[in-house]
């Protein structure tokens, strides 16, 4: 691969900051809510029923419009990963490899539908509460309907992106399979959000939600870092 194609993919890359800022805007949209909410069942929370709708309506245009942005970034990011596939020796960095091709491809797909399930969850219930006149028992058994039927594929693309990108980023980097810092393996989207959620255990913020767009920032330094891949293969 040329410099002048390198370069072109190093600042293709960049697409993913606006993708994951408006993103970010959207978890927050989502998960910010008064410092006593409190869990009624499951996943349900009492603070659901403080967000507007015009927040979920926020949340799903950034989902939309983020993963457009993040498309471009990733299949950029995709092009410079197969061809370093194609020149590995190592059949465990050629596996790695693989498995982190496949998270940012799923991720084309997983970061709009994330956004559209979680916030139609959200909204859904908010909906099902007024319907039932405040009844949280009628509501919730009402919701566990409209969950039940999304439960597979939620969970079921949840776990297939993020965990083949933390094992395939996370085996690259240690493997030094691209020559960058290890320390570069806290950038994986779940270490960033676990970050988020320590930081928010540990200082006593004025509301809950503050790790909310912890995994969405995660995704950013990730590209980051392999930006320094690129950079480590132009040679600068």
């Amino acid at each position: 691969m040329t410099k002048e194609k390198l370069n072109k993919i190093y600042k293709m890359m960049l697409w993913v900051v606006p993708g994951m800022l408006l993103a970010m805007i959207g978890d927050y949209c989502m998960g910010i809510e008064p410092k006593e909410s409190e869990t009624i069942s499951g996943m349900i929370s009492s603070g659901w029923l403080t967000i507007a709708d015009w927040r979920i309506a926020v949340s799903n245009i950034g989902g939309l419009v983020g993963t457009i942005c993040y498309t471009v970034a990733a299949l950029s990011f995709v092009d410079f990963l197969r061809f370093k596939y194609a020149e590995c020796k190592s059949r465990y960095d050629k596996v790695f490899i693989n498995l982190f091709i496949v998270g940012l491809i799923l991720g084309i797909m997983s970061f709009m539908y994330f956004h559209l399930a979680c916030g139609t969850l959200i909204h859904n219930y908010n909906v099902i509460n007024d319907a039932a006149g405040g009844n949280t028992d009628i509501a919730v058994k009402m919701w566990d309907r409209t969950y039940m039927v999304q439960i597979v594929p939620y969970w079921t693309t949840f776990f297939a992106f993020e965990l083949t990108v933390l094992v395939g980023w996370i085996g690259m980097v240690l493997r030094g399979t691209f020559r960058i810092k290890k320390i570069w393996i806290l950038a994986a989207p779940l270490i960033v959000a676990g970050i988020g959620y320590l930081i928010e255990i540990i200082i006593p913020w004025q509301f809950n939600g503050f790790c909310s767009g912890f995994e969405s920032m995660g995704w950013m330094i990730m590209f980051f870092g392999g930006r320094q891949m690129i950079k480590k293969e132009i040679g600068e």
